[in-house]
């Protein structure tokens, strides 16, 4: 374990904010705290996990590491995609009646929300991409499957980077460049659009990211970076409903721009979203109030979407999405 300052100004004085054990991966019944740093208030998980200890805390079975190939993606892609186009269509409430499948269905409801990475492909002229923390390549999380590194690296020239040894065996005998570290990146090779989907959270120091994102994208390049927003209304209700000791990083929008700032990157754009699927998971595994299982199915997670879709757009989404570029000269 390693006690450290804050990552964005450097402070060592903080504040303990709460406490939790990994509730999601049982993977330690140890406790974890989260401090906020007195200067920038960054909120950071410390003291925490090393480098070299980080990988006891992440289970055989964690999704974004699966390496299952064709057969995944095929599941995913067909199966997955219509149960997610039928929960959240209008004939999803037939299945109201059937208890069982109208649960089912209701984790599926999700916001209206473009995807950033398919909406840059088809606005400019994209000819590099690079994923960081990438997994398999496999898997977008909340994103539909033509949005994998996979996927996308069909119609253009795609690259990842990625911790997990078998996940990058996978997408290097795949034909997809993968680095270990972005520090292997060599000098002076440029990317028209970087993704960090759900990965900041999870690295030692996100100065180094946004140092890399700063020297690695092409002058008018996008980068989006998709993270947990510890200003949403879940950890509003609850500030330790957190992804323990994995997550160590907790932002907000305002960190983020911090961040850009520093590294003379500039945020043109930043939403934030919710899904009642996230409420009805972090309720099953204890994090929050058993009231937010939704018993009653698909009809009930919809009026919530429909609640959660107000606070979204006040800033108070459960996850943020920035897109970042460099800060243009007025000359």
């Amino acid at each position: 374990m390693e006690t450290v300052a804050c990552d964005l100004c450097g402070s060592k004085k903080y504040d303990f904010v709460t406490k939790q054990t990994d509730l999601i991966h049982l993977s330690t019944k140890d406790d974890f705290s989260i401090v906020e740093c007195r200067e920038c208030g960054l909120n950071y998980t410390n003291p925490r996990p090393s480098p070299d200890e980080m990988k006891v805390f992440y289970s055989k079975s964690y999704s974004f590491h699966q390496t299952k190939g064709i057969k995944t993606l095929i599941k995913r892609s067909f199966l997955g995609g219509f149960l997610r186009w039928l929960a959240n269509s209008p004939f999803g409430n037939f299945f109201f009646f059937f208890p069982m499948l109208s649960r089912f269905l209701a984790s599926q409801v999700r916001p209206k929300i473009k995807d950033p990475v398919l909406s840059c492909l088809k606005e400019r002229e994209v000819q590099s991409f690079l994923d960081i923390g990438c997994g398999s390549g496999l898997d977008p999380h909340f994103w539909r499957d033509e949005s994998s590194l996979v996927s996308i690296s069909k119609g253009i020239e795609s690259f990842g980077c990625e911790p997990d040894p078998s996940s990058r065996k996978f997408l290097n005998d795949s034909g997809i460049q993968c680095w270990a570290d972005i520090e292997e990146v060599e000098e002076g090779r440029c990317f028209d659009l970087i993704r960090l989907n759900w990965s900041l959270e999870h690295v030692h120091d996100p100065s180094r990211y946004f140092e890399f994102i700063s020297k690695h994208l092409t002058p008018l390049g996008t980068a989006i970076i998709a993270v947990p927003n510890y200003s949403g209304l879940i950890y509003q209700l609850a500030p330790n409903c957190v992804e323990l000791p994995i997550h160590l990083y907790h932002f907000t929008e305002t960190d983020l721009r911090g961040y850009a700032k520093k590294y003379s990157l500039e945020v043109s754009e930043a939403v934030t979203f919710s899904y009642p699927g996230m409420f009805s998971f972090a309720s099953k595994v204890g994090l929050i109030s058993s009231k937010f299982s939704f018993p009653k199915g698909i009809i009930q997670a919809k009026h919530f979407q429909k609640t959660l879709n107000l606070f979204d757009a006040a800033g108070l989404g459960n996850d943020i999405i920035v897109t970042l570029g460099k800060k243009q000269s007025l000359t």
